[in-house]
């Protein structure tokens, strides 16, 4: 009751403190120089890092605003580290209170020119092809090789840092999780970790809010810095310097682009593919029937919306719901589609040409199924083995 009663409170003043004073001052000043606010999205990992770089990278493409100042506000944010990297390069204002005045003064702010949120174009992967936009300073680098070194590496170690989604985090944080349909083990990724580090490398589980250590396996090259040494700052040192990130559909999956690094990603679900980058690589969760076992090939769930790039949150398979009223279980990838992906993804970074029946495969899934999108060029590629595997769901 206390907080309804604040936030109509709230809301009241900032109406009454935009119409009376801010915006006759921002209309005044219009002929001669635009003022535009823009709240950022701070509360979780994935937005704070994606629609930021999407702003950033449209930016670098078309160039400044003309004729334009732009302020960003937000406070508390998800990650603090990853925020202040970004006020190195954007005018962001910190102020819890001016981020509460902000929010609660959107619905009248929303409606005038002023107002500018931060855009969330899934059908774009433009801007986030421009190459790295955040860089790490002298004393970064230097907090991270001291944790590189705590962990057991030398500065020539390469590493790839690998990722499961569970109900942990959102559990902790109280901001509940839409996706529980996307969770999966860590258990799977666990053959993937073990090929890294045969092959020289060492393989990093991070998370947030995680209880469970990895199990014990006999091998020091599989770290579990989730339980062991994690940091917010070192998160995302961790995703800005590894080899790539192995991981299933989390706000992760938005942190490597930043600094130019791919992604692996396991288990998508919705079949939207996260904008990563286009030299990044996924699989897709699949979808059975509950009633008959058979597995839906990928045209069924074209018709049925699943690759809807212009209303991403609305599409359908977002919601565990969703799958209950059509009938549908999502199967998750197995070890050995897993393991493919991380081989996929280290065969594509050592310049090993892909299969051509495998790129046949690729580019006919993106015709079909992502013809939504700007430019399918831009867009991270279905993992060759998986591809191969699932030509049938592919060419149904």
């Amino acid at each position: 009751m206390l907080k309804r009663i604040q936030h109509v409170i709230g809301r009241a003043l900032a109406k009454t403190l935009s119409y009376l004073f801010i915006l006759p001052v921002l209309y005044l000043i219009e002929p001669f120089w635009r003022i535009r606010l823009t709240h950022l999205w701070v509360a979780r990992f994935g937005p704070l890092a994606y629609n930021t770089h999407v702003f950033v990278g449209t930016r670098i493409l078309e160039g400044p605003e003309p004729r334009t100042t732009r302020l960003f506000f937000g406070a508390r944010p998800a990650n603090q580290p990853l925020f202040t990297m970004w006020k190195r390069i954007l005018p962001i204002i910190e102020n819890p209170i001016l981020s509460a005045f902000y929010h609660y003064a959107g619905p009248t702010l929303s409606k005038t020119r002023f107002f500018r949120p931060l855009p969330n174009n899934y059908h774009d992967h433009r801007p986030l092809n421009v190459g790295p936009v955040l860089s790490f300073s002298k004393a970064e680098e230097e907090r991270g090789q001291s944790l590189l070194r705590d962990m057991g590496l030398t500065p020539d170690d390469w590493f790839v840092v690998f990722q499961s989604r569970d109900a942990s985090f959102h559990a902790q944080t109280g901001l509940g999780d839409s996706g529980t349909h996307r969770l999966c083990s860590i258990d799977g990724f666990m053959a993937a970790a073990g090929e890294i580090t045969r092959r020289g490398g060492y393989a990093i589980r991070i998370g947030a809010g995680l209880n469970t250590p990895l199990p014990e396996n006999g091998n020091s090259r599989i770290i579990d810095y989730a339980t062991r040494f994690r940091r917010d700052w070192a998160d995302i040192y961790l995703l800005g310097k590894c080899r790539f990130l192995l991981a299933p559909g989390t706000g992760t999956v938005f942190v490597p682009g930043l600094f130019g690094r791919p992604v692996a990603q396991s288990n998508m679900l919705p079949y939207i593919p996260n904008p990563m980058g286009r030299h990044s690589l996924y699989t897709t969760k699949l979808l059975k029937d509950a009633r008959t076992g058979r597995i839906l090939n990928f045209a069924e769930l074209y018709e049925m919306g699943a690759f809807n790039f212009f209303h991403p949150h609305e599409a359908m398979l977002r919601f565990p719901r969703e799958l209950d009223e059509y009938g549908l279980i999502a199967v998750d990838n197995d070890e050995e589609e897993i393991l493919g992906l991380c081989l996929d993804m280290i065969a594509q970074l050592d310049g090993n040409p892909v299969n051509p029946e495998a790129a046949r495969l690729q580019r006919l899934y993106k015709t079909q199924f992502l013809n939504q999108a700007t430019d399918i060029d831009l867009i991270p590629d279905l993992a060759p083995s998986f591809a191969l595997k699932y030509r049938y769901l592919i060419e149904a």
